[in-house]
């Protein structure tokens, strides 16, 4: 498994333990409730910390600022993003996400699903890796092909994603290129097999890329219907950015 999946792994489970009534996890905690030995959970948990991500508090880590304020972004929205997110739900059949980047990882800050979604990473608070997901592509269209490259540096491409995900770092610059001349992700079996995702990134008034609106649904190759919902997710980015503005 990839650095990047175990990261992942790591943030989802310090979240979730600050409700624990035991308190926030520690290193030994977090090792063996993640399958990795203490060294390695350590050399993670401190990148973790120094990028922001999470916060070491003694022996316990917490969500850091930088997950809290990509948390925080897409508060802008209310409830108009949940109408939104619900129409997608209904015309498709597909879960409807509004996402964020969060360093080399893509938090989804609002979820609408689909009935057919009983997988664990198809909730709101689901962390995944930025390189194998249409929200993840979406989100790097304002990055520069040097920025790309130092964020994802180190990276081996192993433990996540689908058969058609990207395995190199050059291979997924050029979907990147690929998608934002077109202004809208596509990914076929890049998450996971049979499963279309198409995301859109969502601007500020200056032009800044600040979200993601995404849908994921499931039998990609016999949808036909691709092309309106790449339309409406399309739409849908366009008017969640009209309400930042």
């Amino acid at each position: 498994m990839g650095a990047l999946p175990r990261g992942l792994g790591l943030v989802e489970r310090v979240v979730r333990g600050e409700l624990d009534p035991r308190g926030g996890p520690g290193v030994v905690r977090l090792a063996e409730e993640s399958g990795l030995d203490k060294g390695q959970a350590s050399r993670l948990l401190r990148d973790l910390v120094n990028s922001g991500v999470l916060v070491r508090e003694g022996h316990e880590f917490r969500a850091g600022a930088d997950l809290l304020a990509v948390a925080a972004e897409a508060g802008l929205w209310g409830v108009e993003s949940r109408a939104l997110l619900r129409g997608l739900v209904i015309r498709f059949g597909a879960c409807a996400y509004v996402d964020v980047l969060c360093g080399a990882m893509v938090l989804s800050v609002r979820a609408e699903l689909a009935a057919w979604a009983e997988f664990s990473w198809a909730r709101a608070g689901r962390l995944t890796p930025v390189w194998c997901t249409g929200a993840g592509r979406a989100l790097l269209f304002g990055q520069s092909r040097e920025g790309i490259t130092e964020l994802l540096g180190g990276e081996d491409f192993i433990g996540a994603g689908g058969p058609y995900a990207p395995r190199t770092v050059d291979d997924l610059l050029l979907r990147v290129t690929a998608d934002a001349a077109r202004g809208v992700a596509v990914c076929e079996s890049e998450y996971d097999e049979d499963v279309l995702e198409v995301a859109a990134p969502v601007r500020d008034p200056r032009g800044d890329i600040v979200a993601a609106v995404s849908a994921v649904v499931p039998h990609a190759a016999a949808r036909d219907d691709r092309e309106e919902l790449v339309a409406a997710i399309s739409d849908a980015a366009a008017r969640l950015a009209r309400l930042l503005g």
